[in-house]
Order: C-alpha cells, then sequence, then structure tokens
C-alpha cells in the first residue's frame, strides 16, 4: 500500500506539472478595442530624390486580432534640409494607409538620410517603428534649367521597387527643349514579372503627375513597348537576374521616341523606333522624373540602375 500511495502522489505531480502553464493575456482596457495589436510597414523603404525636390512614401498600418483603435502617425529625420508630413496624420478603425511627403532642398547635402516612421495606439502606450531612407542626389540640373550636351541628370546607384499599388517616382525636374536622351539598367527577379517603367511628364492641362508607362516587362517572359496608347510585344525576352541595358531617345516636337536594348554579352539592337508618346506625354515642357511600378508577382522586385539622362 505504501508504494502504491507513493506511485499515485507522483502521478498526481507529474500530472500537474504538464497541465498547469502560463497563458498571456491581451489588455483590454483604453481605447484600442479588444487588444492593442498591429503591424506597420512602408512602401518603399527606400528611394532616390534629387535636392530640391520630393518623394513620397505610403505607410500602412493593418489591424491584428481585430485591432479597432487609433493609430497616430509621425517622423523624424536628423537632417535639418529635409521636411516631413503625412496627409494624414491618424488612422482609425484599426486598418488604413497615409502618404508621406519628404521636401528637400537645393541645400540638401547628397547622401543617403534615414527617416523614421512611428506608428503610436496613445491609450495603450503601444508604438512601433519601421526605417526609411531617402538617396539624396545633388542637384545638377535645377527646375527649370534647359537640357545642355552634358549630363543633365546622373543617378548612381540602384532602385529596387517591390510589388505595390504605388509608382516608385524618383525626381529631378528638367525642361528639355527638343528631346533628351535617357540610359539605365534594369535587373528583373522574375521571369515573368508584371512591372512598368516611364516619366512622370503630364501636358500642361494635367494636374497632378502621371506616370507615362513606356516599358514593360510582361508575365510571358517579353519586353514591351508603348506605342501611343497600348503596349506592342518585341521579340526580346528577359531572364530573372540578367541585366538588360536599355537607352532611350525621345524626340519631343515630333512627339515620338525610339528605344534600344543591349542583352548581356550582346550588341545593342533596336526594340522600336518612332513609336507615338503616350498622351498623357504629349505636350509636356518639364520632366518631373522617371518611375517604375511592379504589379506581381509577389515578392519579385525589379531593380533600375545608374540612370542618366542628357
Amino acid at each position: 500500500m505504501r508504494k502504491l500511495g507513493l506511485l499515485l502522489a507522483s502521478v498526481l505531480i507529474i500530472t500537474n506539472g504538464c497541465v498547469i502553464s502560463p497563458r498571456r493575456n491581451v489588455n483590454s482596457s483604453g481605447g484600442g478595442g479588444s487588444n492593442s495589436e498591429f503591424n506597420l510597414s512602408a512602401n518603399p523603404t527606400s528611394q532616390s530624390v534629387t535636392a530640391g525636390s520630393s518623394a513620397t512614401f505610403q505607410i500602412t498600418v493593418q489591424a491584428v486580432n481585430g485591432f479597432t483603435g487609433t493609430v497616430s502617425l509621425s517622423s523624424s529625420t536628423a537632417n535639418s534640409n529635409i521636411v516631413s508630413s503625412f496627409d494624414n496624420n491618424s488612422i482609425t478603425g484599426g486598418s488604413g494607409s497615409a502618404v508621406l511627403t519628404i521636401t528637400t532642398n537645393n541645400a540638401t547635402p547628397a547622401g543617403n538620410v534615414a527617416i523614421t516612421v512611428t506608428a503610436s495606439d496613445v491609450p495603450n502606450n503601444i508604438s512601433q517603428q519601421v526605417s526609411l531612407n531617402a538617396s539624396i542626389v545633388s542637384a545638377a540640373s535645377p527646375a527649370g534649367a534647359l537640357i545642355s550636351a552634358e549630363s543633365a541628370v546622373a543617378q548612381p546607384g540602384c532602385v529596387s521597387t517591390p510589388p505595390g499599388a504605388n509608382a516608385q517616382r524618383v525626381s529631378f525636374p528638367v525642361s528639355p527643349t527638343t528631346g533628351f536622351t535617357a540610359t539605365f539598367s534594369v535587373t528583373p527577379s522574375s521571369s515573368a514579372m508584371d512591372a512598368t517603367l516611364g516619366f512622370f511628364a503630364p501636358a500642361s492641362s494635367h494636374q497632378q503627375p502621371a506616370l507615362s508607362s513606356l516599358i514593360q516587362f510582361s508575365p510571358a517572359g517579353v519586353i514591351q513597348v508603348r506605342d501611343g496608347e497600348s503596349f506592342t510585344s518585341s521579340t526580346v525576352q528577359y531572364a530573372a537576374g540578367e541585366t538588360l541595358q536599355f537607352r532611350l531617345v525621345e524626340n519631343l516636337p515630333a512627339t515620338t521616341y525610339s528605344l534600344f536594348v543591349t542583352p548581356p554579352g550582346k550588341a545593342e539592337i533596336p526594340l522600336a523606333t518612332d513609336l507615338q508618346v503616350p498622351s498623357d506625354q504629349r505636350g509636356a515642357t518639364t520632366l518631373g522624373g522617371w518611375g517604375q511600378i511592379v504589379n506581381a508577382p509577389a515578392g519579385a522586385t525589379l531593380s533600375v540602375c545608374n540612370f542618366s539622362l542628357r
């Protein structure tokens, strides 16, 4: 009986040790609804901007586990030559997005600038942060300047764009007289991209800049080019991880452009010549910058490097 009693006691101790365990409870008090959980993200997290211009980032708050509180947004940077502002300083209902605009001036020095965005649930004393990077490029050509025979815009380095709803913009306001030549390299991370590149060059009747897409990396693995209001397929294929060199020559008075590409290890070939620019670019007097947008696939990126314009 004594042995049986000791055995039963041991079983009870072991059983209690297995069943009793701590459980995390979420504080439901305060203005955060049933809890205070949310995710903070930015798109893009890094981009290039010419001194004297501005750039935008989309800041998104995503509720977790039914969070329905209000999140306040703020931003900070150590560079006194950069001013940042939100179009909306608070997100209500747990989820939503806002646009952060950073504005530089001609005195903003070249280099990388860190910008910290903070999202706070004040009643519950909870906050999250995301870091952004602005790569400042010296103003080689001030706004309104005419493009000369020398390079008006030279932006070394790369800008990689992930899938997102907004076009990523690299600003360089210049006013060409008769035309320009742009050179740059592009590296897709997938052989089935859905991505486009072009210029922010609205006609004078437009109130806001629009991305006039000229080059498309199609899901079929073929490069397409814009002719007027539609894209046409070329015979040039692209592959994941391979870098293509582009040369784009635009004739502004004729509203036409020609596009050339150099595949890896090959000579330059024409993609198309004397194509019509999109209607939203006709009549433009100022180039606001170049841009790119990636729609798919998830996790893919399009990297544009060493952009120059003369």
